[in-house]
């Protein structure tokens, strides 16, 4: 399992630069509005990884090699689930290193908080997210679930945006004054909760789904 997701690390070894410039440009560009920022930051440079390895898998054939070893198609699916909370692990410290080294060296520029708020937020994004694209990639591969994936990634963070704006808000619907009221008698602890099970129920649902596609899948 662990050689599974260092090997989709490595394959990416050459674009680390590229993430980390990404980070760094959110953490300056986007530090005027706070914690959104930082789940701005960790859900695009998370969901970047999480997808351009499974693009350099396909370009390399590597499904067609682990194939050919000894490896349970299991193992391999779980690997790839499992590796969206390492590339969120990594996008966080990368984020943390930033926010830490600008405050010990005094450096006059404001960047991004570091936020549980937002660390949790972003988390809860990229396994919403995943939970939908990775059974298309491991149904179908990664370029025939490209174009899908993309519109979905710029969809979420255009509705995210509108969040942000409070845009949305203008907008009524159905029971939303009975859901405002419900969400402002949680506490903070509560409204993670209610958020993260049923994603993570959604991302283990989506785990089965994709394991189902790819053993059916021919290469």
């Amino acid at each position: 399992m662990y050689q599974l997701i260092k090997k989709d690390i490595i394959l990416q070894k050459k674009n680390l630069v590229i993430y980390l410039l990404l980070i760094l440009f959110f953490s300056f560009w986007m530090s005027s509005i706070g914690s959104t920022g930082l789940t701005y930051s960790i859900f695009a440079v998370s969901y970047l990884l999480a997808m351009n390895a499974t693009a350099f898998e396909e370009k390399n054939n590597s499904d067609i090699i682990l194939l050919s070893l000894p490896i349970r198609k299991q193992k391999i699916v779980l690997a790839k689930y499992i590796s969206v909370y390492v590339y969120i692990a990594i996008a966080t410290l990368a984020n943390f290193s930033i926010y830490i080294l600008t405050n010990l060296l005094s450096i006059p520029f404001q960047v991004l908080p570091f936020t549980f708020e937002g660390i949790i937020l972003a988390s809860v994004g990229v396994t919403l997210l995943c939970s939908i694209t990775f059974p298309l990639v491991f149904k179908l591969g990664y370029n025939q679930s490209k174009m899908f994936n993309n519109v979905l990634f710029f969809l979420t963070v255009f509705v995210a945006a509108l969040m942000t704006d409070k845009l949305i808000l203008s907008i009524h619907f159905p029971f939303q004054r009975q859901l405002l009221q419900f969400f402002s008698k949680r506490t903070e602890l509560e409204i993670i909760i209610l958020l993260l099970v049923p994603v993570l129920f959604l991302f283990i649902i989506s785990f089965f789904s994709s394991l189902r596609f790819y053993k059916r899948r021919e290469f």
